[in-house]
């Protein structure tokens, strides 16, 4: 197992930041926002419960501005390096592709027809989704379609056939196979440059009351009209880069006595979801600790991954050992995100959740 880092962010976030490809993002452990950070000054402007996604948002575009220089994809290749991970609550199902485009020239995203998941979506510095972009799709996009400033981040998710060199090999030549163009190529910089130490204080303490009492899906918007107190902010920081309700449906998943939240050995047993599996949807839990992060080796599973019991129903089990089907490693005080990729419909899947949360706990097996 991997020992959480919670404890070693908090002394060493503001000195310590993370470094990819040789570069200072301006990103500390855990996702702490630093004083190198383009979009972050010692005497910035002190961040609030109204400008904290903007400077969460800004934080992340300033970090993909320095990695990939804008207008380009950095993909990842194998998936996300447990040892470096700065965006929080990630999934590893899907391998994920990261940009930041200049939008006010207009910008077109096209998509090759294919038969497994992938998705582009683009966010403003709102973080309102002003598209998603599916397998044999195009879309044009304009200025005027985002709320603030002229940078929009293209997050595109892309499922691997299988996980092994083959697989891969064939994921990569699908991303690379996804067509963007952009009419200007303007570097993003931050309108504002927000204060630090008030952005980590804020940020932290979301991050400790959100996964208690977030609606995720009140959370993610493709419409500002949508944006609820303080839903909004408590997700948007938990689970940055998150899909609007309608194209995937998340709910936390948290023990369910002292026992498994201890994390001895347990187990729940649930029915599968109802998702547009025709179209390549699927379903998928990922472990983390108690403030979002990976921290054990065996931290998840899928709808391809894990195998079905004779009715169809799956039971997962939660440090039992590898003797236990489907058996995941959980720290003290865990818990999962439960994502739902292309539900049938939004009042389907909160109606599955309102099921899964109130029938189906995860408790200490007998």
């Amino acid at each position: 197992m991997r020992l959480s880092r919670t404890a070693l962010a908090f002394t060493v976030c503001l000195t310590a930041p993370f470094v990819l490809a040789g570069k200072n993002t301006g990103v500390g452990p855990n996702g702490v926002a630093l004083p190198s950070s383009p979009a972050f000054s010692n005497d910035g402007v002190s961040v609030d419960m109204f400008n904290i996604v903007r400077a969460e948002t800004a934080k992340y575009f300033a970090e993909e501005t320095i990695l990939s220089g804008g207008n380009r994809f950095r993909h990842e290749r194998n998936g996300i390096p447990l040892d470096n991970i700065t965006v929080i609550r990630s999934n590893f199902d899907a391998i994920y592709s990261y940009a930041v485009y200049d939008i006010s020239g207009g910008l077109s995203i096209s998509i090759p027809n294919y038969d497994l998941y992938q998705t582009v979506q683009v966010f403003d510095e709102n973080h309102k989704t002003i598209a998603v972009v599916y397998p044999g799709e195009s879309v044009d996009l304009k200025q005027s379609d985002v709320d603030y400033g002229e940078h929009v981040y293209l997050f595109m998710r892309t499922q691997p056939r299988t996980y092994d060199e083959k697989g891969m090999v064939e994921m990569r030549k699908r991303q690379d196979l996804v067509k963007v163009a952009a009419g200007s190529s303007k570097p993003y910089v931050s309108e504002v440059k927000y204060e630090p130490e008030t952005f980590n204080k804020l940020r932290m303490h979301l991050l400790t009351t959100g996964v208690k009492t977030a609606v995720i899906h009140k959370g993610f918007v493709d419409d500002l009209y949508d944006i609820q107190f303080p839903h909004y902010q408590m997700v948007n920081l938990g689970g940055w880069g998150g899909l609007p309700a309608k194209h995937a449906f998340y709910f936390v998943v948290t023990p369910g006595d002292e026992a498994s939240k201890r994390g001895e050995c347990s187990s729940v047993t649930f029915e599968a979801p109802e998702l547009q599996y025709d179209r390549s949807g699927f379903w998928s839990l990922t472990m983390y600790d108690e403030l979002g992060w990976v921290v054990t080796d065996k931290f998840n599973t899928n709808s391809s991954k894990a195998t079905a019991n004779a009715d169809g129903s799956y039971t997962l089990h939660f440090n039992c050992g590898d003797g236990y089907i489907n058996n995941l490693e959980v720290t003290d005080n865990w818990n999962a995100l439960f994502r739902n990729y292309l539900p049938t419909s939004v009042e389907n899947i909160m109606e599955y959740q309102q099921n899964f949360v109130t029938k189906h706990k995860v408790v200490k097996l007998k």
